[in-house]
């Protein structure tokens, strides 16, 4: 299969499934196994994020104008030895962006210590398998929950930013979902729907955008060992933009159903689909 359609393929399925909490790792894992095709390490995967990040963007962008606006605002006042003074929007703006700050301090230390040991683990088909199974018990047990709590950002506390900071890093592991895992945490420290979708992704902005500057030296020089150009990873970065905006839509659309649960049990079967294929078949 041609590099270009194969980059394309992958970035389709980044896309939709960085969103829909069913661990875009993993797929793109089995999905190079499934197409016989290996592209070393995870520098594709991070490009392919990227395009993710993008997708956030493009839904988010009001509440990342604001939230930048406020904070350099804020840092500024801070600086000239002034106390920072917001009222209504700006006030959220300004503590949901101290919240991403705590949030991001957990996945940067364990993406720091523990990165090379979850590296290894994205050539083993037998963790995506395992994971999955795990993704897909995390959330049919948040939604079996009663009472999700209704916590808004003014409510939000450090410590609750730090839980669902944790739960990211946790989700570098092939198989555990990125989306899944956050948004789990943030019902499980009682946010309401719509604050734990918004956190979970503008939470996930630092952490996207960090990888890639780390790997952007990686991605230059991997276009010799992985067999793909420039333009083979622009083609999966765009697939992944475009498809992610549209899973990012539906996503919002079942979270505030309280629909998580049926991702849980598509999880468990393409984790034990998975398993058996590693077993019997690969």
């Amino acid at each position: 299969m041609p590099k270009p359609l194969v980059a394309i393929i992958l970035g389709i399925i980044q896309g939709i499934t960085e969103f829909l909490p069913v661990s875009s790792s993993g797929h793109l894992v089995l999905a190079q196994r499934l197409l016989g095709v290996s592209f070393p390490g995870v520098t594709f995967e991070v490009v392919v994020h990227f395009g993710s990040l993008l997708a956030i963007a493009l839904v988010f962008w009001p509440d990342i104008v604001m939230v930048l606006r406020t904070f350099i605002f804020g840092i500024l006042a801070l600086l000239k030895g002034q106390r920072p003074s917001f009222h209504g929007e700006q006030q959220a703006a300004w503590r949901f962006a101290w919240l991403i700050i705590f949030g991001s301090i957990p996945t940067f230390f364990m993406g720091v210590f523990f990165g090379p040991i979850f590296e290894e683990l994205f050539q083993s088909v037998t963790i995506v398998g395992i994971m999955l199974l795990v993704t897909g018990t995390l959330l049919w047990l948040i939604e079996g929950k009663r009472g999700i709590g209704g916590k808004d950002i003014a409510k939000m506390r450090p410590q609750d930013a730090l839980f669902i900071g944790f739960a990211q890093g946790c989700a570098i592991m092939p198989g555990l979902s990125r989306s899944g895992t956050t948004i789990a945490g943030a019902l499980f420290r009682g946010l309401n729907r719509d604050t734990a979708m918004r956190y979970s992704f503008l939470l996930a902005l630092p952490t996207i955008a960090g990888a890639t500057l780390l790997k952007l030296g990686d991605i230059i020089a991997a276009t010799s060992s992985t067999g793909l150009t420039l333009l083979d990873y622009g083609l999966g970065l765009v697939a992944a933009a475009i498809t992610g905006v549209l899973a990012l839509k539906l996503l919002y659309s079942i979270l505030r159903q309280g629909r998580l649960y049926i991702f849980g049990y598509y999880c468990w079967f393409a984790g034990l689909l998975t398993l058996a294929l590693q077993y019997f078949y690969w």
